[in-house]
């Protein structure tokens, strides 16, 4: 599957440590026609496109096949990862992250059944990326009393999927293999080329989002610390960071269990994706939109769309009520629009 560039304009620490969290980022790659990173983001008027997949298999057909094995289920199926049993850092943008990548992601239930299909071309690519980084064994194919697990490339795709049903046994292997992989083979049948909008955050550190000492000044803190290693790889983090060329970036202090001061998650041109975020409007400058709302555990949420780009900030509760993130958010849409600025 070849990529035509169209050029187009969680809680804390702990929580962070666990699933497949990222490990300092590698440089964003694509394909050979990978776009390079241009040094500033660009606002755009222009039309709010969501990425097309690379082959024709859809969350549609993935319910489909999904409900003659283990049933309808509890929820609508959700064009996006699942996060009711998925890692800590994966609300928000990096729900959206098969997409950007010209693949498909599909979840539906709850905590007592639910499942997770993933679907990404260029699976050759992804794979070998994620094995360099110890996020990639081989195939998988397992199931255990009320869950399943397989992984496995079909041709130029790689499917991963998780599955939590009471149904579910250890002889029930081939019967939902031969499920998947018929969402597998469709989706290999079906490859095509795709536009690539291209966004300015691709490949971007962190530090082009706010740097330590902005961090310090905006939080009244003097011991802010970047974090952008976490433990652990697997394909969700390869597409996030490698395919995708997203950041994430930890602000907090060195210590274990110490203080968080904010983070950052983004989907480069992932203005589609905002569009259908919950939230509170809000007034944001630089911003073109932006929704607030809170999280689980008091965490103060931030979604800003700048240009195409949807970035996610979000402070935390550490004993006294989590941080405005406005004035970070501000500052960070500076840093990436006009350049780094002392903070206003």
């Amino acid at each position: 599957m070849r990529l035509r560039s169209l050029l187009v304009l969680g809680v804390a620490a702990a929580l962070l440590l666990s699933g497949c969290a990222p490990e300092p980022s590698p440089e964003p790659t694509r394909t050979s026609s990978s776009p390079t990173p241009s040094p500033t983001v660009t606002p755009t008027v222009d039309p709010i496109v969501a990425p097309e997949a690379a082959f024709d298999v859809t969350c549609d057909d993935v319910a489909a096949e999904m409900a003659g094995l283990v049933g309808e289920p509890s929820t609508p199926v959700k064009p996006a990862m699942s996060t009711v049993s998925g890692m800590s850092w994966l609300p928000g943008p990096a729900e959206y992250m098969f997409q950007r990548a010209s693949g498909i992601a599909c979840s539906a239930g709850d905590a007592g059944r639910n499942w997770e299909i993933t679907m990404v071309p260029d699976a050759v690519t992804v794979i070998a990326g994620a094995s360099e980084r110890q996020g990639y064994w081989g195939e998988v194919a397992q199931c255990s009393p009320g869950t399943c697990s397989f992984e496995f490339p079909d041709g130029d795709v790689l499917l991963s999927a998780s599955i939590f049903d009471p149904s579910l046994g250890e002889g029930d292997v081939a019967r939902v293999g031969e499920v998947l992989r018929r969402l597998s083979g469709a989706a290999a049948a079906s490859v095509h080329d795709v536009e690539y909008i291209d966004s300015d955050l691709v490949g971007a550190p962190c530090e082009r989002y706010a740097t330590l000492e902005q961090v310090d000044a905006i939080v009244g803190a003097d011991d802010a610390r970047l974090i952008t290693s976490f433990g652990g790889w697997g394909i969700p983090a390869e597409v996030y960071h490698v395919v995708n060329g997203s950041r994430m970036c930890y602000y907090a202090t060195a210590e274990i269990n110490g203080t968080s001061y904010l983070m950052i998650t983004a989907l480069p041109a992932g203005a589609w994706a905002f569009e259908n975020q919950d939230g509170t409007p809000a007034e944001v400058e630089g911003a073109e939109a932006a929704k607030a709302s809170v999280g689980a555990y008091g965490e103060n949420i931030l979604d800003v769309r700048v240009g195409v780009d949807w970035i996610r900030l979000v402070t935390y509760d550490n004993g006294s009520g989590a941080a405005n993130p406005r004035p970070l958010a501000e500052q960070v849409i500076r840093n990436l629009t006009v350049g780094p600025t002392a903070p206003q």
